[in-house]
């Protein structure tokens, strides 16, 4: 039979499933018998050196002191972040913590547990090492959005929550304005669902209506509101989206250059559809995922990332669905405009606010 752990280690980069799976890790590791005696809970964050030696000295006393009436004991590093590449506090940390490498290269007193939650964990670290030697591990590392492994594990768990609560979305409609308003971050995930499912309460189909009527938009979800709504000539929309974003503190110049991204995109998209590259689609997804699956040679003229990446396969996906309500000459035009109201808004003093509308106002024109 082999010997059980006595050190736990949930660790990565995705801030939510590492709190998530802590807790429950934690009160499956309680010990039954010793009652709130039993848990010893060390909050983690710190935000420099006294902090962070506050906090190592309150894991190494932890460490040593048997639990209540001689009965086992669970000390739980919560949330820390002392273990993240950039260590809070520097030098003196560093060493406060080879100090504790050191103690649990001795071991644990019998009958004491150490659990430790750590978003970021420097596998390189001495004591990272000792730990990942000693401890049963678990990592999550967040989605990155607009990659097909990502994708998937979003996706897999929008249908994980609402299947909990015996809910579903009634359509692709309402999937597809679910993603588009919310972060995908599976901590804003979670909530924008839990709000959700409240609000439907016992019916079991979520609607496109009951998402837009009760989830939070994100920045991003604003700025492509603003993008839809022009491309659909919706210009009361599309005010409504602009003083949304000025509202939250954007500044008129960075507004006028999102859209100037957005419109580029929209109008190298627009070509591939012209030129029989990509077949024309109402859905975003149709153009991501064909997108995705070009050759390099017709994407190559597209901007790319600084890390040399080509742009997000569901960004562009959007921006060729938006593009469809445009001819080529409507594009460029765009174009011009934003590059004109660019200029106003460097070389005049005329009001920022009207100057983007009155933008808005001749791009949605026919």
């Amino acid at each position: 039979m082999p010997e059980a752990r006595t050190v736990y280690l949930i660790g990565g980069s995705d801030e939510f499933a590492i709190k998530e799976h802590a807790a429950a890790l934690a009160a499956k590791l309680a010990p039954k018998t010793a009652g709130e005696f039993g848990v010893e809970t060390i909050e983690g964050d710190a935000a420099n050196a006294d902090e962070a030696l506050k906090i190592l000295g309150k894991v190494h006393e932890a460490l040593q002191t048997v639990g209540f009436f001689g009965a086992d004991k669970l000390v739980w590093l919560k949330n820390t972040n002392l273990f993240a590449p950039v260590t809070p506090g520097g030098e003196a940390t560093v060493e406060a913590l080879n100090s504790l490498n050191d103690a649990l290269k001795r071991g644990l007193p019998g009958g004491v547990i150490l659990l430790i939650s750590a978003l970021g964990f420097d596998k390189r670290r001495a004591v990272a090492k000792t730990i990942e030697k000693m401890a049963e591990k678990f990592f999550f590392d967040a989605p990155e959005a607009g990659k097909e492994e990502g994708e998937e594990k979003i996706e897999g768990f929008i249908r994980e929550r609402l299947n909990a609560e015996k809910k579903r979305f009634a359509n692709a409609d309402a999937m597809d304005a679910f993603r588009g308003l919310v972060a995908p971050t599976l901590r804003e995930i979670a909530n924008e669902l839990e709000k959700l499912c409240i609000y439907v309460g016992k019916r079991a189909e979520v609607t496109e209506a009951d998402v837009r009527a009760i989830c939070s938009a994100s920045r991003q979800a604003v700025i492509w509101e603003l993008v839809e709504a022009i491309s659909q000539r919706n210009l009361p929309k599309a005010i409504g989206a602009l003083e949304n974003l000025l509202d939250n503190e954007d500044s008129a110049i960075g507004i006028v250059m999102m859209l100037v991204t957005q419109f580029r995109l929209m109008i190298l998209a627009r070509d591939l559809v012209d030129r029989k590259v990509l077949r024309s689609s109402n859905r975003y997804s149709d153009y991501a995922f064909a997108f995705k699956s070009l050759p390099v040679a017709e994407k190559d003229h597209f901007p790319r990332t600084k890390e040399g990446a080509f742009p997000n396969e569901w960004r562009f996906g959007r921006a060729a669905a938006a593009a469809n309500n445009f001819s080529r000459a409507e594009l460029v035009r765009a174009m011009d405009l934003l590059l004109e109201a660019n200029l106003q808004l460097v070389s005049t003093q005329l009001d920022e606010r009207l100057v983007l509308e009155e933008t808005l106002t001749r791009i949605a024109r026919k």
